[in-house]
């Protein structure tokens, strides 16, 4: 506890546990299900295959590269960051290698890992929605200011409050290179709406009782969390001197509705048919959500939207 006090940046995290592995629930469906009912998140150790998640790191990686992020004195895949490198989010220079990340088909074919889909079939008792929308998350050292603060995925993906999340380390991902703690049934109080602009990811944070529960760990390549959209979540800070990669995939039964941005390539900053320029014609990944009857809404309600 001690530790994950000290590295946290954005926000005190006064009780803290570690991750409680939900492995073993899977052959367990009404237990699985009430855990995340109850608790709002689940951890999953080993769940997908280390070589493909290594694989998709090294792709990231070489894209890192391309981009001259990385110290090329150095093993690529220990992810050294050039000496003094600064990338601020939203600079040129960040959706400039963005956009190349937002190509990488073995990052969208990732999303959509066999055991991925089952385990939310089963969550679901049904067919499963991938928001077209995937993300990568790149966290350069030094980056304290950015550290995603406390908040709410409700808040931006609008659509059903049946949409969970998958947060993904790429590669081995320690504490200290910053990994995701969640509030455990915080998804129990609804909507928050305290909210107000902050720095890190989605630029606005929110107050947090001091008795919420929270759970963290070390992570490996392979393991995933997930949990409820309406569940408060937070990074804590990179202290390493290595890029930081994770996915944030999400997740809803295609019954329910979508928010018409979750189906956009992330943050906009290309379209679809740039993302597919170099697939292959036939590939059934592109515009896979086209062949299900989804009800879209085409605005955010007024209870969650952010000016």
């Amino acid at each position: 506890e001690p530790l994950i006090e000290k590295i946290m940046s954005q926000n005190f995290m006064k009780n803290v546990s570690d991750y409680e592995d939900s492995i073993i629930l899977l052959n367990r469906p009404a237990e699985l299900k009430e855990k995340a009912k109850n608790e709002g998140y689940l951890f999953f150790k080993g769940l997908l295959d280390k070589k493909t998640n290594i694989s998709l790191m090294r792709d990231i990686i070489d894209v890192c590269s391309r981009h001259d992020f990385l110290d090329n004195d150095f093993d690529q895949n220990k992810r050294k960051v050039k000496s003094g490198l600064n990338i601020d989010p939203g600079s040129k220079e960040d959706k400039d290698y963005y956009k190349d990340v937002l190509k990488l088909r073995s990052m969208h074919s990732y999303a959509q890992s066999k055991e991925i889909m089952d385990l939310f079939e089963l969550l679901f008792d049904g067919k499963v929605l991938n928001h077209s929308q995937n993300i990568v998350r790149t966290v350069f050292p030094d980056s304290k200011k950015f550290t995603t603060p406390p908040h709410q995925d409700y808040w931006y993906i609008g659509g059903n409050k049946n949409t969970w999340a998958t947060w993904i380390p790429l590669g081995d991902t320690p504490q200290e290179m910053g990994t995701l703690a969640v509030g455990k049934s915080t998804h129990m109080n609804g909507i928050i709406q305290n909210r107000y602009r902050s720095d890190g990811a989605g630029n606005y944070s929110c107050d947090v009782d001091d008795n919420v529960e929270w759970v963290n760990g070390d992570m490996e390549a392979g393991d995933v969390l997930v949990f409820n959209c309406l569940s408060l979540h937070q990074a804590t800070d990179n202290q390493t001197n290595k890029i930081r990669l994770s996915c944030d995939f999400r997740y809803q039964p295609v019954t329910e509705p979508i928010y018409i941005k979750s189906l956009t390539p992330h943050l906009q900053l290309i379209s679809w048919d740039e993302v597919y320029e170099e697939w292959d014609d036939s590939d059934d990944l592109k515009y896979y959500w086209e062949k299900f009857d989804l009800k879209i809404n085409n605005e955010i309600e007024e209870d969650r939207r952010i000016n």
